[in-house]
């Protein structure tokens, strides 16, 4: 291998060298890698697509050239190889899409709930006259049932209030060790009676670190999670729940994050409506205000962690394992 070789098979990012008629005359390692990964077929179908532009037949050379395969998204450089092909530089740019389009997304979300917020910072005035004046008629009315139908509706939207403006106001922690399988427990002894003919599946890894949380904040996570998952099911079927380290390529890929997944036995989200999941005000069910999952996301990205929709009725939380000095 001469010198110059030897700095092609050193560059991490595939060099593929490929004739006109889609022939591979050289690649570099991390070429035969991602041969590897996408399988002859796909691989074929992405080194080939360069060759179809009319400059590239014209002998010129094309930087930034998109293209998306399975899940992947890929930029190509090409550059004309003596007369008898092209050279490739492939770049894979799936990561920093996914981590733009969520940028984009949380940026949504942030300035859609501080409008949210500053409108029912207002409304919390008269709440609290209201529940003030019912509990002075409770001392001298006949019907206290009525009194106490108004005292629940009014906590009823209180706490509603509390959800959306806790969504743009900074969180404030506090933090603790412990085992997410406790607060998990936790939170599905919460919902069993008001679903008692759910049936929930654990399927819990005994051997996760125990996480550097706030425990009622998580908790109030999973009782959200956990009730749209009842409720999507109309109060019967299954629910399971899993845990596990997460190794994914975009969030976790060295293994330093858990993953808490819900999976409920019902049809899933529609597709129109994931793109807005976690957007105030916008939700799956007809009476439902949207409220809790936006809320949710706020508190999981808060622990560094990440909550989102991934498919057949599961939502995913990915949460930091402590790294020394944290706890």
């Amino acid at each position: 291998m001469d010198r110059y070789e030897k700095i092609i098979e050193s560059i991490d990012d595939p060099i593929v060298v490929v004739s006109f008629t889609g022939d591979i005359l050289y690649m570099n390692q991390a070429g035969y890698i991602l041969k590897s990964q996408l399988g002859q077929r796909d691989f074929q179908n992405l080194i080939t697509h360069p060759l179809n532009l009319e400059f590239i037949k014209k002998g010129m050379s094309v930087k930034g050239i998109f293209k998306e395969v399975k899940n992947n998204r890929f930029l190509i450089d090409a550059f004309p190889f003596e007369k008898s092909g092209i050279t490739l530089l492939i770049r894979d740019i799936t990561r920093f899409i996914e981590l733009e389009e969520m940028a984009k997304k949380e940026g949504l979300i942030v300035t859609i709930s501080k409008l949210l917020s500053a409108i029912f910072h207002d409304m919390k005035g008269p709440v609290g006259g209201i529940k003030g004046a019912a509990q002075l008629l409770k001392e001298d009315i006949q019907d206290k049932e009525l009194v106490d139908d108004i005292l629940y509706e009014t906590k009823r939207l209180e706490n509603l209030i509390n959800e959306i403006t806790m969504v743009a106001k900074p969180i404030q922690l506090s933090r603790k060790v412990i085992n997410i399988h406790m607060v998990i427990d936790e939170a599905i002894k919460t919902l069993e009676k008001q679903f008692p003919e759910v049936d929930v599946e654990r399927y819990y890894d005994p051997s996760l670190p125990d996480l550097y949380i706030d425990p009622e904040y998580m908790h109030r996570v999973l009782v959200n999670i956990i009730r749209n998952g009842m409720e999507a099911i109309k109060g019967r079927g299954k629910i399971r729940i899993s845990t596990g380290i997460s190794w994914d390529t975009v969030y976790s890929p060295k293994g330093n994050k858990i993953f808490i997944r819900i999976k409920d036995s019902g049809e899933g989200v529609p597709e129109d409506m994931i793109d807005k999941l976690f957007i105030p005000f916008v939700s799956t069910k007809k009476k439902g205000m949207g409220i809790g999952l936006s809320s949710s996301y706020k508190i999981v990205k808060e622990h560094g962690g990440i909550l989102r929709y991934i498919g057949d009725a599961t939502f995913e939380i990915l949460l930091p394992i402590p790294e020394r000095g944290d706890k």
